[in-house]
């Protein structure tokens, strides 16, 4: 397991096309589409994230998978839950890797495993584990280990799994709590539980400068406000930018989109043609 200081802490989304920032953007005509980036943090991102993740996947058919909720009344607020919990869920898999002792047997769980976060729709988080394990674990004895709310053991399927990975939050609204900071890890898995790629990954590409497209650190919600003001316009010649608006593209589309279908523009799924500068003039940065 690499070291527990970096569970839970989310990798940054990174680029995935051309940054250019300045208002020669709105000189291009090609496609306009909302930016959808590679996040656990945006309902449609979470494809991405997952189109990265599934080829890597095991087969967990009949595998265990625990439970873990945390009790309100335990906790002042949702966050120092979330932080008792982490630091208690590395305690609970060390015991076990090493076995732990319950009504006269011995129980040990070594093989690797993976940890998915969720949230309750109050902000509340609780956690999902699989090991790559068909041994069986007494439901009591991992009550007695997490202490801190309700547990449940029980054996999962392949498609159980893809479903559990699809949301972080079944609302779709992130907490206030996650969005105030500045990472945080919604799925981690221990060495080895991935299978080995068939091929190589593919390069991370870079923006304009050859760099990281973070510059200075921001929070979560940050990010979300950023990315909710980002448009991709796709030209002729299937070249990609990303163009900064002065508001969520979500609100720019609602003014938009009866005038682009009286003129045949809307694309459907809230794309627009772009045929004309003059039509992304009032929105550019």
């Amino acid at each position: 397991m690499s070291p527990a200081v970096s569970l839970f802490d989310e990798k940054d989304a990174r680029v995935e096309v051309e940054i250019t920032d300045d208002r020669s953007n709105a000189q291009a005509i090609g496609e306009l589409s909302p930016y959808v980036p590679r996040s656990w943090f945006c309902p449609v991102g979470i494809r991405k994230v997952l189109a990265d993740l599934e080829p890597r996947l095991p087969d967990v058919g009949g595998c265990l998978f625990l439970t873990f909720t945390v009790d309100p009344k335990l906790f002042s607020e949702p966050e120092a839950a979330f932080d008792k919990a982490r630091d208690k869920l590395r305690r609970i898999f060390h015991k076990l890797r090493r076995g732990v002792k319950w009504e006269g047997k011995q129980y040990k769980v070594d093989k690797p495993y993976c940890v998915k976060l969720e949230f309750h729709e109050n902000g509340w988080p609780h956690f999902h584990s699989i090991f790559l394990s068909k041994r069986f674990l007494p439901g009591g004895l991992l009550n007695k280990l997490w202490n801190y709310g309700r547990t449940n053991v029980a054996r999962i399927s392949n498609e159980d799994f893809r479903y559990l990975l699809k949301y972080v939050t079944k609302s779709g609204e992130i907490p206030e709590w996650v969005r105030g900071r500045e990472r945080i890890r919604i799925f981690q898995a221990s060495r080895g539980f991935y299978r080995k790629r068939t091929k190589p990954p593919s390069a991370k590409k870079k923006n304009a400068k050859g760099g990281s497209d973070r510059k200075t650190k921001t929070t979560i919600g940050e990010r979300l406000k950023i990315w909710e003001k980002t448009a991709v316009l796709k030209d002729q010649l299937k070249r990609y930018k990303q163009i900064k608006l002065n508001q969520p593209y979500s609100e720019m589309a609602g003014k938009e989109a009866l005038s682009a279908a009286k003129e045949g523009r809307y694309l459907g799924n809230a794309r627009f043609c772009i045929n004309n500068p003059k039509q992304l003039e009032n929105y550019i940065l």
